[in-house]
């Protein structure tokens, strides 16, 4: 599969992971994740399925391969995740990765939707000519079978007209570059778009992708659905009953982590909680699915009362004990509390995977998670991977630039010091047998230098010979690589920049 691509990262190496169900050093935590398991395994069933029927009802070919399902007693789960978008290779990558490895391994694959971001779940980038510009100009324009960017969960699929005309849209610009094969690819899926009996961006990105065998074989759930079973509530309400103390513990987790990593920007991983004597931000989302808005939580202390509230208003006293309880009554009023930042990944890996497979970005955060979950919870985390991979749609000219661009930065070495690099395969073979004579009279004279100095000779005329020869290397060798180093200087930024991106969307390969 990696031959596909033209660049990866799998970290650790593929045999390094991990495959063998996982336990909790926790009674209370372990038995959570056994009932979150199960109900797990049978709710992303009953999603797969609804959306196969959709996809049937749809015209698309149904998918035949069997999902990878299975006892959660006794298998290990294999867990991803991401936004419904568009995917890009990256993501593409992962995905396939992801099933191969849990089919392999006889495991439960399961991908979790994160419907509760905000942004156009149809969204697409393409390459564009510029029109009036020389020939090979590019830039890199947008279009999207979405109706508006907004919560995922609320984003809905443009018409099949609509749909039709950002096609065209697409596949002209494709055209325009000179890539008409991956023209007619896009139309034949973008037709699929189309014809679906959706109008959720989500659902129809979801389809599409397991319909061109893109984590098809995986059960998948979106993270708003999740967020509602009992076990999840549970581990909420047990945050929200120490919510000063656990935003504390997140922070100075934050700290330490951020002085080990020496990581001096305070935004990263994540940003620090804001805590005071009488309020404390926590780590959640109140999300209004009827209303598509998340609002961020923050727990207001008066006295003994405590109140959840976001910046515009308070949503209902939070009664010690009971927190459960007033969570339920949340949820039955439309307002739902959903995790960020590192809790998304916290709570996944401690209630439900055995393995969870980032992407570079998730690779990089989740080793403050593996520390909060030792903070907070005690327990050991369960491990987690990453897989990556980059494709670009205009691989010759991409290598064609970046050799232009290591030649640029090496340029003045190649000239002073060309053996360096002989043998490399920097130099044409034929360039390199005749600047090997240069560079071996060079040499020579060089010897004949230092002879002469010991002899108290005259190297007047020798010096001149040998700055005559250093002369000679360093014109031919720019004349060598004029053309190359033309190329470069004539691509401007936005040609550079859309031959270098690697988010181009998956139907382009």
């Amino acid at each position: 599969m990696t031959a596909a691509y033209e660049t990866s990262v799998i970290e650790p190496a593929l045999a390094d992971w991990s495959a063998t169900k996982q336990s909790l050093a926790d009674d209370r935590l372990a038995a959570l994740r056994t009932a979150a398991r199960r109900r797990l395994v049978d709710m992303s069933e009953r999603y797969v399925q609804k959306l196969q029927q959709i996809s049937v009802a749809s015209g698309l070919t149904p998918l035949s391969e069997q999902l990878l399902r299975g006892d959660s007693d006794r298998l290990p789960i294999v867990m991803t995740g991401h936004q419904p978008v568009v995917f890009h290779s990256g993501l593409t990558f992962k995905y396939e990765l992801t099933e191969q490895f849990a089919s392999q391994q006889n495991a439960i694959g399961v991908a979790v939707v994160i419907d509760t971001d905000e942004g156009d779940a149809g969204a697409i980038s393409f390459p564009n000519a510029v029109e009036g510009a020389k020939s090979g100009s590019l830039l890199t324009a947008h279009a999207t079978f979405g109706e508006s960017a907004t919560l995922y969960s609320g984003c809905k699929r443009k018409s099949a007209s609509d749909i039709q005309a950002e096609t065209s849209r697409v596949t002209d610009g494709l055209r325009s570059t000179g890539v008409p094969d991956v023209a007619s690819r896009f139309q034949t899926f973008a037709n699929r778009f189309a014809a679906l009996a959706t109008d959720s961006m989500m659902e129809a990105n979801l389809i599409v992708r397991w319909n061109a065998g893109i984590g098809g074989r995986m059960l998948e759930l979106p993270l708003s659905a999740i967020c509602k079973f009992p076990e999840v509530i549970q581990f909420f309400a047990e945050i929200l009953a120490r919510p000063f103390e656990f935003s504390q513990c997140y922070n100075e987790t934050l700290s330490s982590f951020r002085a080990d990593q020496k990581i001096k920007n305070e935004a990263n991983p994540f940003p620090s909680l804001q805590v005071s004597s009488d309020r404390c931000e926590l780590p959640f989302w109140i999300v209004d699915a009827s209303a598509n808005t998340r609002a961020v939580v923050s727990i207001h202390k008066r006295g003994l009362e405590r109140t959840i509230e976001t910046s515009d208003a308070p949503i209902t006293e939070l009664l010690p004990g009971n927190e459960g309880a007033v969570l339920f009554s949340m949820l039955i009023s439309g307002q739902q509390l959903i995790p960020r930042g590192a809790l998304i990944t916290a709570m996944l890996r401690l209630l439900f995977s055995d393995l969870f497979v980032h992407g570079t970005g998730g690779g990089r955060y989740d080793r403050y998670t593996d520390t909060l979950i030792r903070s907070w919870w005690k327990v050991e985390p369960t491990p987690f991977s990453v897989a990556s991979a980059s494709r670009y749609l205009f691989p010759e000219k991409r290598r064609e630039l970046l050799h232009g661009q290591r030649i640029s930065e090496q340029l003045r070495d190649l000239q002073f010091n060309p053996q360096r690099h002989f043998g490399t395969g920097v130099f044409r073979s034929s360039f390199e047998d005749s600047l090997r004579q240069k560079v071996t009279e060079k040499d020579r004279n060089v010897e004949r230098l230092r002879k002469a100095r010991e002899t108290g000779e005259s190297a007047r005329d020798i010096g001149r010979e040998i700055q005559q020869i250093g002369d000679d290397i360093k014109s031919i060798v720019a004349a060598e690589f004029e053309p190359q180093l033309a190329i470069l200087r004539e691509t401007n930024d936005n040609t550079m920049a859309t031959i270098n991106n690697r988010l181009w969307p998956w139907m382009f390969f």
